[in-house]
């Protein structure tokens, strides 16, 4: 986008700058790819979009605004946006009209997506009315993927897609350029994997900085649902866990958790336990100062595998539930009673305690992604 061209600038005296400025882009008239415009005179000159009547905005600020002004066409020196909507905006506009397609270019361009590393992921409902199709079989249909990556400062893009409902509640992503494999970092740890294969929602950044800021100084921790370690690594690193015991299925999370454990210099600390977790905690008995059981939206299928692992002096369970918005005071006290329950078949001398509840987002309407922190003492 950066280069040269001409462009029509509205200019007006320094001191109204201010003003001027603001009130264009509120029209949506001021263009965003085009540097602005000062003299030596005091004047600044602010550029304006193609589509719209120079006279029309000369009129329009001197009688809303009482402000001197006049337009000039000038030569204009290009940039991109530092807005990336608008850089997504103006990708999507251009491609359209290079190819005479008549297509709204808002019901194309995204108003949210996801950044993992150089891949961007659409939202799961972009595309739909056969747009996505109707691109994609275009014989250009590429070069407007990887103008929209441009646009985003990606190498590669893809589309969201509903979790598989299998054993591993696989991503199903849709690729549409480049590679969906990521490396980035995140909160100052690294991770590594195939997205088309892994889920990972960067929507629950603020619990896993809750949970990388819980003290586990020498603790053993036990990670129910490791996936590519995007628990098990802030406990590592941040929270100091002295080991953790992750368990995963999934042969695309295990490649991740291992080549991200890699990166991290985590290998002498991390226990990679593959197969069924029901398994794994079995053997784990008795040897965890945590447990934190990540699977949503139910993660009840090992809670009384997750207790067992306790050591018998105790520990704390974080325990994850999607969660009505209106039942989630009734969930709290019935998965007390649930938990003292198995407590009590298994003689174990804890009393249980909830000692926090966090909502962590909405994940459907009405009904919230929560875990809830319980501490088991003797």
């Amino acid at each position: 986008m950066e280069g040269t061209g001409s462009a029509t600038f509205l200019h007006a005296q320094s001191v109204h700058a201010e003003r001027l400025h603001a009130w264009l882009k509120n029209h949506g008239w001021l263009n965003a790819f085009v540097e602005p415009m000062r003299s030596s005179a005091g004047e600044v000159g602010f550029p304006l979009t193609a589509n719209i009547d120079p006279a029309r905005v000369v009129a329009l600020v001197r009688q809303e605004l009482r402000i001197s002004v006049e337009s000039r066409n000038a030569p204009a020196s290009h940039r991109p946006s530092v807005d990336p909507h608008l850089r997504l905006k103006h990708a999507v506009s251009t491609w359209l009209t290079a190819h005479n397609i008549e297509l709204d270019v808002e019901t194309i361009v995204p108003t949210k997506w996801e950044k993992l590393g150089g891949l961007v992921l659409l939202p799961v409902d972009w595309g739909g009315d056969g747009i996505l199709d109707t691109i994609e079989a275009h014989r250009h249909g590429e070069d407007m993927w990887r103008a929209m990556a441009e646009a985003l400062k990606a190498d590669s893009l893809g589309v969201q897609a509903p979790i598989a409902n299998d054993l591993y509640r696989s991503s199903q992503v849709r690729m549409l350029l480049g590679s969906p494999q990521v490396h980035f970092s995140d909160h100052g740890l690294i991770y590594s994997f195939d997205a088309s294969k892994v889920m990972f929602s960067s929507g629950n950044i603020t619990e896993r900085r809750r949970i990388g800021a819980l003290d586990m100084s020498g603790e053993t921790v036990v990670d129910a649902y490791a996936g590519v370690g995007y628990y098990t690594f802030p406990m590592l690193v941040h929270s100091g866990a002295s080991r953790v015991h992750a368990c995963e299925i999934n042969p695309a999370s295990l490649a991740g958790l291992r080549a991200g454990a890699e990166a991290n210099g985590l290998l002498d600390r991390l226990v990679v336990h593959e197969g069924d977790n029901k398994r794994s905690l079995t053997a784990l008995r008795g040897q965890a100062d945590r447990c934190h059981l990540g699977l949503l939206p139910s993660s009840e299928s090992v809670w009384e595998a997750c207790l067992l692992a306790l050591k018998p002096t105790g520990g704390t369970l974080h325990v994850h539930m999607n969660v009505e918005e209106e039942r989630i005071d009734a969930w709290v006290e019935a998965t007390l009673l649930r938990f003292q329950s198995l407590v009590d078949v298994h003689g174990l001398a804890f009393n249980v305690e909830p000692v926090h509840l966090e909502r962590v987002k909405w994940f459907a309407p009405r009904v919230r992604h929560v875990v809830l922190d319980l501490k088991f003492r003797p």
